[in-house]
């Protein structure tokens, strides 16, 4: 255990490397920053290119954004880039967020002579995503080999650390870490609800992608008949074309993206989040819904099984089935709602807060510190 008692002890260095970090790698890294400012002294690094670039936890003289755009070239001169900020830094801990952060970050610590302590995480491994079989094995290769050059690999919920041992990842050096999400201020709770109270409101919150599975949701939903509950839909396409605003049904609401800062306002106003992704690494989404004590209906893929007890916190249906989804819909009334939105919270309090996360985070540098 790390003892730092005043300010004559230095402080532990700890560099966060990024690619794009943005959305919900931003969200991750600003939960854990602060863990302890009279023991750790935090910096960040990250592509210049769209990243989130204010931070409220990290003075601009401790940020470092590098020129970038995802291709093989760029990342060979980041990957120099970033090499000359870890000399210029000397982290005592090395954090790389994301595929291409922790190819960038650690290939050239691989042939680096007492390097610092380095803890990765993926955010959702790239073999696990839908794609050729060819190619989640190369995926796997290059994470084999640059686990060589890695002291803690953090999963983000037990489906990804499953999967990570499925394509060959040791499990010595790996932990599961929930990601988590910083409380909510009770002065800023809004006070006007945006959603109508005679009906039951659904929000969905994300890209309208194929992994998200609002094509689904949509497709169901408009062949369901009860006419009060409403679908709001918060986001829109991304790599998709956005075929789906197409559909006429007055239940059915796009609002289009929200600024982040607003966005306590919406979960706050509905009843009930629903996520019906095809693919979840984690599912901070969910989490976001918790804090605010609202009830999660979610798919039975990845790790959303892990975040929702059906019956408890929300509801689990089993994606692709209308069936399915369409029996959750027909138990939804408010007062149930009331009651899981509070269970819910009593789930996030106790496993996905921002400060359960931050003891834990805390718990693993000292111990890699410590040499344990």
């Amino acid at each position: 255990m790390l003892c730092i008692m005043n300010d004559n002890v230095k402080k532990i260095k700890i560099l966060h490397i990024g690619e794009y970090v943005n959305g919900g790698v931003a969200t991750y890294i600003d939960t854990i920053l602060g863990i302890d400012n009279s023991a750790f002294d935090e910096y960040l690094v990250m592509s210049k290119e769209r990243s989130a670039l204010e931070w409220d936890n990290v003075p601009a003289d401790k940020i470092y954004c590098y020129d970038y755009r995802r291709g093989i070239f760029q990342a060979v001169a980041a990957m120099k880039t970033i090499y000359e900020v870890i000399n210029r830094f000397t982290p005592d801990i090395i954090y790389c967020h994301s595929t291409w952060a922790g190819v960038m970050a650690r290939v050239p610590l691989l042939f680096m002579r007492n390097r610092p302590k380095v803890i990765y995480n993926a955010h959702g491994w790239a073999f696990t995503m839908q794609v050729a079989g060819w190619k989640k094995w190369i995926y796997a290769m290059v994470e084999r080999v640059l686990y060589h050059a890695t002291d803690c690999v953090i999963n983000v919920s037990n489906y990804e650390y499953n999967a990570a041992r499925k394509f060959g990842i040791p499990a010595d050096k790996m932990r599961v870490l929930y990601s988590g999400s910083n409380e909510v201020d009770g002065n800023n709770v809004p006070a006007k609800k945006l959603f109508c109270d005679s009906t039951i409101n659904l929000l969905f919150v994300g890209r309208f992608d194929p992994q998200k599975g609002v094509d689904f949701l949509l497709k169901t939903f408009a062949d369901y008949s009860r006419d009060d509950i409403h679908l709001y839909l918060i986001g829109d396409a991304v790599v998709s074309t956005n075929e789906y605003k197409k559909i006429n049904d007055n239940r059915i609401h796009f609002l289009g993206w929200i600024p982040h800062g607003e966005m306590g306002a919406y979960y706050q106003s509905c009843d009930a989040v629903i996520m019906p992704s095809r693919w979840e690494a984690f599912g901070l989404v969910a989490i976001e819904a918790m804090k605010y004590k609202k009830t999660v209906i979610v798919s039975d893929r990845g790790a959303l099984p892990e975040l929702v007890k059906n019956g408890y916190n929300g509801y689990v249906f089993k994606m692709e089935d209308e069936g399915s989804l369409k029996s959750v819909f027909d138990k939804l009334e408010k007062k149930c709602l009331v009651q899981l939105g509070n269970n819910a919270f009593a789930e996030f309090k106790k496993n996905f807060s921002g400060s359960v996360m931050r003891e834990k985070m805390k718990a693993i540098y000292e111990e890699l510190l410590s040499g344990k």
